[in-house]
């Protein structure tokens, strides 16, 4: 997920530990989140075997048999009647040539249908991310056996596709790319170093409406063509991230380069890019939509991929891809158990996981012999409580404070994860190339105990700004209880939100949750008090994720923030700014770090809670050669920027 707050929308509670939680909340008076829509009624369970008609299939509404085996499908999704009129006479591919993802943004419906415009705010991670493709991918999981996908080009986690190279100048201020020659748009026309520049400029013309343009008016000087595979970036200032931030995809990160001749002449910031009949939209992946629908997407494999064609890459080994929305892990649960999907968008409960493994043995989990904890580890790992922070009382950084020494992670990750992860103090993960960075602010945590459950120092520092608690043992003044609404965007978080909340009401905050529909929007223009989320951002060094709460990313409440936290501090700002121009490797980055971290430790803008992995089954009944511990060549999740690289591997299993 994005690091920013495009995280948007996750699950409702379904625990035994999660729904005790709710009722004992429920019994103090809090706002609980409302039950879950019940799942769609038109997820595929396979792909057509006969002729589409209008009748929709319904999915499973029992709960799953104890084994796989018991439970083939043989049934084929139909076609809604609004999908059936936006495409004619779609094509009949077999189950054993499909692979079927769950993935998405919004539960048991897209929430943007007809809409494949990339940077249009409100698009979703619906197909788009595996029909374009990037100049390169980052395998952010890379080890000295395995760096990419068997027999791609890989050096040290980078893996040319678009793109064949890349080079700075001495200051990291320019930027020259060479293309790969021999790469087609879908509708035949070639990818060219104007496609590059058009999109740049687009989006830099187009800032701040567009997804990125921030970004690229704030970096980007000037583009040029010097032929048809080379282009030159010239930037605002250097930028040794430039590259790897927005061209090298990795999990939620990156833009697409969109064809010229497609989107010359149209106003962007309303131009959907969407018309089946066109073969909109068009893009460079071996994948054309040809059936769209609020309940399902079909991405149908086109043979005159330049990537065949060029040798490239073999052709992928299905000929469809089946797109369905996120679900509930219940209903993900039921669908792997009855092989109707084969990868869905993870589960929001590490504990589901052995569930599910015990129910179809063709399950597996990312770690090798399907052992704890699971998952991996991504750059959206750090699950954090957020602030308004400059909405009163949240704008102090004293009240942030009181609030952190409430929390307890260990019992959040004891009681909400059944102590599958741990704690976590800092907003980037503590693995790879980043455990330096953790390391360089010991002196700091120690100075600033992040991690530090204690009742009594949050008594201190509430007294300290006139609150007394009153006769219910809540934090009052002036007749007023501290009131804190926490937004845990949906689906997501379940598993530890009612712990929080828990915790927050016995240190005395009048807390309580809610997790609508709409949180996304909510948290982008500042309608809340505070908010579950990942940060994410940092990879290789912690830049990323340290300029989210850059001031020039804040906005007034009301308004959408580029960033969510609205937290402002100039000499913060000027030391982030200096680190953006050197390399995670140069001598004076650590300094300039260490001096921006003892900033934000003692404000807190954001509280660091606990490790969140990524908890993936893919179901190998259909097809096999999915990334794991053992391959870690990417993640196996359908909703990153690398989805494409697991797609383009897979190989039949012959189920």
């Amino acid at each position: 997920m994005r690091a920013s707050y495009r995280i948007s929308r996750r699950r409702v509670l379904e625990s035994v530990v999660g729904m005790a939680a709710m009722s004992l909340l429920a019994a103090c008076g809090q706002q609980a989140a409302p039950a879950s829509p019940s799942a769609p009624s038109t997820a595929p369970t396979s792909a057509p075997t006969a002729a589409a008609t209008s009748a929709p299939v319904a999915a499973a509404t029992t709960a799953p048999p104890p084994t796989a085996q018991a439970a083939q499908p043989t049934a084929a999704p139909t076609v809604s009647p609004s999908a059936q009129n936006a495409s004619q006479a779609v094509q009949q591919i077999p189950r054993t040539q499909t692979l079927i993802m769950s993935l998405s943004d919004a539960l048991n419906q897209f929430s943007d249908p007809k809409l494949m415009n990339p940077f249009m705010p409100g698009v979703t991670r619906n197909g788009w991310q595996f029909a374009y493709e990037p100049l390169y991918f980052y395998d952010m999981w890379y080890t000295d056996q395995v760096c990419a996908p068997q027999g791609i080009p890989c050096k040290d986690g980078e893996i040319p596709w678009l793109a064949e190279s890349y080079s700075y100048n001495q200051d990291y201020s320019a930027l020259t790319i060479k293309l790969r020659t021999g790469v087609t748009w879908s509708d035949g026309q070639p990818f060219t170093a104007n496609d590059v520049v058009f999109t740049l400029n687009m989006l830099k013309d187009n800032a701040p409406k567009l997804n990125f343009s921030t970004e690229m008016k704030l970096w980007v000087k000037d583009v040029a063509a010097l032929d048809d595979h080379t282009v030159t970036i010239t930037l605002t200032s250097p930028n040794p991230r430039f590259m790897f931030n927005y061209f090298q995809w990795h999990s939620d990160l990156g833009f697409p380069i969109v064809p010229e001749h497609i989107f010359k002449g149209q106003d962007p910031t309303t131009f959907t890019n969407f018309d089946l009949e066109k073969g909109w939209p068009i893009a460079t992946g071996p994948w054309r939509l040809t059936l769209e629908s609020p309940e399902q997407r079909f991405w149908d494999r086109r043979d005159d991929w330049w990537g065949a064609k060029t040798g490239f890459h073999p052709l992928p080994k299905m000929k469809r891809v089946t797109v369905i929305p996120n679900l509930n892990d219940d209903k993900q649960i039921q669908l792997l158990t009855a092989n109707q999907v084969d990868c869905t968008h993870g589960f929001q409960t590490a504990y589901t996981v052995p569930t599910a493994l015990q129910q179809n043995p063709k399950l597996i989990a990312w770690t090798a012999g399907n052992k704890a904890p699971y998952g991996a580890l991504d750059i959206s790992t750090v699950t954090s409580m957020s602030f308004n922070n400059s909405k009163p009382p949240f704008n102090d950084p004293d009240i942030r404070w009181a609030i952190n020494h409430a929390l307890d992670r260990k019992q959040i990750a004891e009681i909400g994860t059944h102590g599958l992860t741990s704690g976590t103090v800092l907003p980037f993960p503590p693995y790879g190339p980043l455990k330096q960075f953790y390391n360089g602010v010991q002196d700091l945590l120690q100075k600033f105990p992040i991690d530090s459950f204690d009742l009594n120092k949050t008594a201190q520092l509430m007294q300290a700004k006139g609150y007394q608690k009153d006769q219910g043992g809540f934090w009052s003044k002036g007749g007023q209880r501290f009131s804190l609404i926490l937004t845990s965007p949906p689906p997501f978080f379940t598993d530890i939100t009612p712990v929080i909340i828990e915790q927050l009401r016995k240190a005395g905050f009048d807390a309580s949750f809610k997790s609508p529909a709409n949180s996304g929007t909510l948290i982008s223009t500042g309608d809340v008090d505070a908010f579950l989320g990942v940060p994410g951002g940092s990879v290789r060094d912690p830049y990323e994720t340290m300029a989210f709460f850059l001031s020039r990313y804040s906005a007034p409440t009301g308004q959408t923030a580029v960033q969510p936290y609205r937290w402002k501090n100039d000499k913060y700002d000027s030391l982030v700014d200096q680190m953006a121009k050197l390399p995670g490797t140069d001598p004076q980055y650590m300094t300039l770090y260490h001096q921006a971290m003892e900033i934000w430790i003692q404000a807190l803008p954001m509280i660091p809670l606990v490790l969140r992995y990524i908890y993936i089954t893919p179901n190998t009944t259909y097809w096999k050669n999915w990334p794991s511990e053992t391959y870690p060549y990417t993640l196996p999740s359908s909703w990153h920027r690398t989805s494409g690289l697991f797609i383009n591997t897979l190989e039949p299993s012959g189920g």
